[in-house]
């Protein structure tokens, strides 16, 4: 390549030999023009460059493209290029400083907005490690796409996440939710960041305790009295069969609501009077392999009985079948589970009792197997829970303890179905009299 030094300057770019392909300016060291090849009867581009090392003989080298003679006031140019020499002196890497303003720039112009953005995460983040993403669906468009879904992420504050996402959760009284919402939404962010649609996460130092306030671990467990006013109330309330049975399921069993009313016949093994919870709907993380068996009581057939004879008509896989879900036939989805929480929160004044949610149903029936007529081992218990053993436990302690789950489990079943017996007949005769 043909190269000459020279002053740059109008005159000389406007009268470049053909052989010339780059000339350095005379003034201003690092300052050239670089020259393009000429394309039929137009003149060749000139590209205007400044060439700088930092760091010394061993550091970096650039090249800082400063534009196209005739595009750009030559002495616009050099007054830039002797900024920039400046700005080069005092350590700074201008070349990088401006990728990064390119980049800048180019998220700005292109940025998606919230909605658009929870669209992606939904489908390559959340449904790959989630086992249950329409919770976080939910959590969306009840909370946060109605208010900030169609912002620009260039344009979203911590103060927007904050005051019109987060505050009203927490001011209707839920402040756990809240915090799940905080828990996500720094994913999201998080996940934007990663996929270069953000420059940073806006509420990456957002903490639960100043959002939703510190959580404190529900301790709330039914006495055996409120339990028998619960179940003795609730057919009485306009409560459908579904939840009513899927709330005793999980008194009488300890499980989860998620792990109750997502069952299906086919779990149900009669001949060996074990019920089969696959590993999706056990508590574990996403691609676990853990199940869960349960002991088949005589109670628990006796309920079946009732729930197949009630929805047969249906011919429904579900033992909880939905008769109300809009997005499909009847009983092609089972009830969902929050449908136990609305039912509840719904009757709770007719209810009787102190507030409760169902999953406390869980912490009842662990605790009430504590009480002196019913006496079970707490490793039985732990097991009845699907609790994973702690400690050396957990390592060497291989027992399933099945036949003692099965007596502590029909004792629980008989006391309860006793108890309701008696309420019952107690309940008639009060009617006759």
């Amino acid at each position: 390549m043909s190269t000459i030094k020279i002053l740059l300057s109008d005159s000389t770019l406007n009268n470049v030999p053909a052989q010339i392909k780059r000339i350095n300016d005379t003034k201003l060291s690092g300052f050239h023009a670089r020259i393009g090849k000429a394309s039929g009867n137009s003149k060749p581009r000139i590209a205007l460059y400044l060439n700088y090392r930092l760091g010394g003989a061993k550091g970096k080298q650039r090249n800082y493209l400063l534009g196209y003679f005739g595009e750009r006031d030559l002495k616009e140019v050099r007054k830039e290029v002797e900024s920039l020499k400046g700005r080069i002196a005092a350590g700074e890497d201008v070349y990088e400083t401006k990728q990064l303003s390119i980049k800048q720039q180019f998220i700005e112009d292109h940025s998606p907005t919230v909605e658009l953005l929870f669209t992606e995460f939904l489908e390559r983040y959340i449904k790959v490690n989630r086992k249950d993403p329409l919770e976080v669906e939910r959590m969306f468009e009840k909370d946060v796409l109605p208010a900030v879904g169609g912002v620009k992420l260039k344009d979203i504050t911590r103060r927007d996440m904050l005051s019109k996402v987060l505050d009203p959760i927490t001011d209707r009284g839920a402040g756990t939710q809240a915090n799940k919402t905080l828990s996500i939404l720094k994913q999201m962010f998080d996940f934007a960041v990663e996929r270069d649609l953000m420059q940073g996460n806006p509420i990456s130092t957002a903490k639960k305790k100043n959002v939703g306030g510190i959580e404190k671990p529900r301790t709330r467990a039914l006495e055996f009295e409120e339990l028998m006013q619960v179940f003795e109330r609730l057919p009485k309330l306009g409560v459908s069969t579904q939840v009513i049975y899927a709330l005793k399921f999980i008194a009488l069993t300890g499980c989860r609501p998620i792990e109750v009313t997502g069952a299906q016949w086919q779990e149900f093994d009669f001949d060996k009077m074990i019920w089969t919870i696959p590993a999706e709907r056990v508590k574990q993380n996403k691609g676990g392999e853990r199940i869960h068996k349960v002991p088949i009581t005589q109670n628990m057939i006796i309920m079946l009985d009732e729930l197949r004879a009630s929805f047969s008509y249906l011919s429904s896989k579900y033992v909880f079948p939905s008769t109300t879900c809009t997005t499909s036939a009847v009983g092609e989805q089972p009830i969902d589970r929050h449908s136990l929480s609305r039912a509840v929160n719904r009757k709770q004044k007719e209810l009787g009792v102190p507030k409760f949610v169902p999953h406390d149903l869980r912490r009842t029936m662990a605790t009430r197997l504590g009480d002196d007529d019913i006496g079970a081992d707490p490793i039985v218990v732990e097991k009845i829970l699907n609790h994973q053993l702690q400690g050396m436990q957990k390592v060497y302690n291989l027992q399933e303890y099945m036949e003692k789950r099965v007596g502590v489990l029909s004792a629980w079943g008989d006391k309860l179905q006793a108890q309701l017996n008696s309420e019952l007949l107690q309940s008639k005769v009060d009617c006759i009299t």
